[in-house]
């Protein structure tokens, strides 16, 4: 059986939650289910709309709180809130064994604003069973979470244009 490793796509370049899609991709073409629950992303793009209606072995949750992202401004109780939701619905996830991938998209964002801890990561590790690979992705990933996790990719972009249009 598939011990179900644990997956961090961090860094600064572009795809870190397309890589986690296409493994979801992958897990649920096996017939395994998956959950994908988005921290801070509360406005569902094609890739979302695209698994909610194609998909119905992929779970998808959003844990965003409608104030945008946190970047750039100071997180408050309403921040908070939606992170520690986001949390608990990641828990039920992981608790119930029913789900071969359970990916947390944008987790490390709420983490490097003090939102959700290292203790609070390593409950969720201990809460995985054998066959269900767990991911995180985002950028600001601690070293601590680095240590904690069995698979990193940083993911780094050489050239980028100025913008860089949403699909």
């Amino acid at each position: 059986m598939n011990k179900g490793i644990v997956r961090l796509y961090t860094g600064d370049g572009k795809g870190k939650t397309t890589m986690a899609l296409g493994l979801a991709l992958r897990v649920a073409g096996e017939g395994r289910r998956v959950f994908v629950g988005q921290f801070i992303k509360d406005d569902p793009k094609g890739d979302i709309f695209a698994l909610r209606k194609a998909i119905p072995g992929i779970v998808t949750a959003q844990f965003g709180c409608g104030t945008g992202c946190i970047a750039g401004r100071e997180p408050d109780k309403t921040d908070l809130d939606c992170a520690k939701k986001g949390l608990e619905r990641a828990k039920q996830a992981l608790k119930s064994a029913n789900f071969g991938l359970v990916v947390l998209d944008e987790i490390t964002i709420p983490m490097y604003f003090g939102l959700v801890t290292i203790k609070d990561i390593e409950e969720l590790i201990s809460l995985k069973t054998p066959g269900t690979e767990l991911v995180f992705t985002g950028r600001y990933a601690s070293e601590e979470l680095k240590k904690l996790c069995d698979m990193v990719t940083v993911v780094e972009s050489e050239k980028m244009p100025k913008h860089v249009p949403e699909l």
